[in-house]
């Protein structure tokens, strides 16, 4: 038994470039999400964790993304997001609508036991990175830096019947913003993945997502010390250029217990359609 599974930040279909722009909404092209609809089926998985996607209301039109995709795939969807902001229009200044920005799980078949929950972000006053580290944000605190540094993160999971075995799968976004926030939700992140697992019995779990972080970051220890990395498992070691999937970056990850990874790649055929390519691995089942 073998069981394909994605991650791909999809950006919200406004396609790549920095920075994020102003009024993003009128960058989501219609031919650029049945696009990413295309590269989804392309990738022939069984299950897709999906970042960066939107449902959202502008001048009375709603622009739901999760559905859009299922429809356009066939999978049945799962969506997952711990806030709303308003949509204000960069030219005037006027509030025209409002958004969430959050998870989506693609599965062929419907999950079950269902969860989502937000993750830590980081206390007013703590930094968001250690003063003097170069890293942007250095030496400022939380409580004085751009909201987007603890924009509200969650993750998203359920357990899969996936022909006689039951498999848990999670997938989230965690923080750009401070190697201590991302810590904590990654700790978070672990320990929920555990408790699912738990609930049903012991059963496999998968986690992926868009980590904003290399696979030998010391912050993500919380879930390399419990879960098996698929690149890894596959005879792709950190640092190796076959991991970058955004730009130069090796930040999207697959990690496992209780499964035997088969293969591992970035998916490099969706070409721009985001600023993330797909990582796509196979597991096997003992």
């Amino acid at each position: 038994m073998r069981l394909r599974v994605a991650t791909y930040n999809i950006r919200a279909a406004i396609g790549p470039g920095e920075p994020f722009p102003a009024g993003w909404w009128r960058h989501v092209k219609s031919e650029r999400f049945e696009r990413i609809g295309a590269i989804v089926i392309g990738l022939e998985a069984d299950v897709v964790l999906l970042q960066e996607v939107s449902v959202f209301n502008v001048h009375g039109e709603l622009v739901d993304q999760p559905a859009a995709i299922a429809a356009s795939t066939g999978m049945t969807v799962r969506y997952a997001a711990v806030h709303a902001f308003t949509l204000i229009e960069p030219d005037s200044g006027r509030a025209v609508g409002s958004a969430h920005w959050g998870n989506a799980i693609l599965t062929r078949k419907p999950l079950r036991d269902s969860f989502a929950s937000g993750l830590p972000v980081g206390t007013d006053d703590a930094l968001v990175e250690p003063a003097g580290s170069g890293r942007p944000l250095a030496g400022i605190m939380f409580g004085e830096a751009p909201y987007g540094s603890r924009e509200p993160r969650c993750a998203l999971g359920g357990v899969l019947d996936h022909g006689d075995v039951s498999v848990v799968v999670v997938g989230t976004h965690l923080t750009y913003a401070g190697a201590d926030q991302r810590r904590g939700q990654a700790q978070a992140l672990a320990d929920l993945a555990e408790a699912a697992t738990a609930r049903a019995d012991g059963a496999p779990v998968i986690v992926g997502g868009d980590f904003n972080a290399p696979i030998e970051a010391d912050e993500l220890e919380p879930l390399t010390g419990r879960f098996e990395d698929a690149f890894t498992a596959t005879g792709v070691p950190a640092g190796d250029a076959r991991r970058a999937s955004a730009g130069l970056d090796r930040i999207d990850h697959l990690l496992q217990r209780g499964t035997r990874p088969i293969d591992c790649r970035v998916a490099t055929e969706a070409g721009d359609a985001s600023d993330h390519l797909p990582v796509v691995a196979t597991f096997a089942f003992n």
